[in-house]
């Protein structure tokens, strides 16, 4: 099994017909002490290499014999679409580099070139595919541990999905720029992920939980964040997933925060949290109707929840739960 590339090893594969600029790259790759590329000379041997072997990078030039660079990056971005391209050139058309990238190449490295030039387009193309990595090894993650709670939590099935999707949707409408939408999801999908730490019996108990069952359950969002801080560039998420159950009149947990202290992404699921925990049946009590959901959140807009936030949520209530979910919601 592959593992995630680090920063010394990439398989990385050269398709040039001059000897003479292999033999070059081959040795700026020697100078940095990277690992060697693979050689094809031309775009046929390139495919042949790539339907036996890994590669993470594809370095090629565009005119080369039996088949040009331009014909085997669309045969590559169809079969290996992960596949990072670099291309070297000495052709200058603006046209032709806008239609390459869009068929997905991530750079140009343009004859004649530096060795500091094609170090630099190497470096960017490395930082992708680590970058890459770890997005996809995060969903793997994710993805195991939401099995593993809905397994001990037969009512939190779908729950993190769509408290995802109606946050995203909120912190839209309420203006968040993409970058903090983008963790503002992260967040919201790994807020309950701290369920994993707590006993079946206390979360699927039939009845109200004792005071000291509580303080348990209380400690989620602890374990929450706890779980996902090693995760380097889900750092931004840990305010929003660890204060997602503090109050606006300052009796949540787990700190007690109280108004604008509470982070705004905690604020945003914790509106969404509560229509969806409501709206949907658990161990203690069967779903409540939307519309018994909808005067709740009015009551305690300003108390528990941001007031502002609540009148966005049900002032936008179809476009943020989505039409025709809404209306099988309100058909309850």
């Amino acid at each position: 099994m592959r593992t995630t590339p680090n920063s010394e090893s990439f398989d990385i594969l050269l398709t040039e017909d001059d000897s003479y600029c292999r033999d070059l790259i081959r040795s700026i790759f020697e100078v940095a002490k990277w690992q060697a590329p693979v050689v094809a000379q031309d775009g046929l041997e390139a495919l042949q290499h790539l339907n036996t072997h890994h590669a993470d990078i594809l370095i090629t030039d565009l005119n080369m014999p039996r088949l040009g660079g331009e014909e085997l990056i669309r045969r590559v971005r169809q079969s290996h679409p992960e596949l990072v391209v670099l291309v070297i050139t000495g052709n200058g058309s603006i046209d032709r580099a806008v239609s390459l990238m869009k068929a997905g190449v991530f750079d140009f490295i343009t004859k004649p070139f530096t060795v500091e030039s094609f170090l630099g387009s190497l470096r960017r193309a490395k930082e992708y595919v680590l970058h890459v990595s770890e997005m996809r090894g995060m969903r793997e993650v994710v993805g195991a541990l939401m099995v593993a709670l809905e397994s001990k939590d037969r009512y939190l099935q779908g729950h993190a999905g769509r408290v995802r999707d109606t946050a995203f949707e909120l912190g839209r409408l309420f203006g968040l720029p993409r970058h903090d939408l983008k963790f503002l999801e992260h967040a919201a999908l790994l807020h309950d992920v701290g369920k994993i730490g707590i006993h079946e019996d206390i979360l699927n108990k039939p009845g109200k939980l004792t005071a000291e069952e509580y303080e348990i359950m209380k400690k989620h969002p602890i374990y929450s964040r706890d779980i996902i801080a090693p995760v380097g560039f889900l750092a931004p998420c840990l305010p929003a997933v660890l204060h997602h159950h503090e109050r606006i009149d300052g009796k949540g947990y787990p700190h007690g925060l109280a108004g604008d202290d509470i982070p705004l992404g905690a604020r945003i699921i914790a509106v969404v949290d509560t229509f969806d925990a409501m709206t949907s049946p658990r161990s203690y009590r069967s779903a409540l109707p939307v519309e018994e959901v909808l005067a709740t959140m009015k009551e305690v807009a300003g108390k528990q929840l941001d007031r502002g936030l609540v009148e966005l949520f049900l002032a936008h209530f179809d476009e943020i739960i989505g039409q025709p979910q809404a209306a099988a919601v309100l058909a309850q």
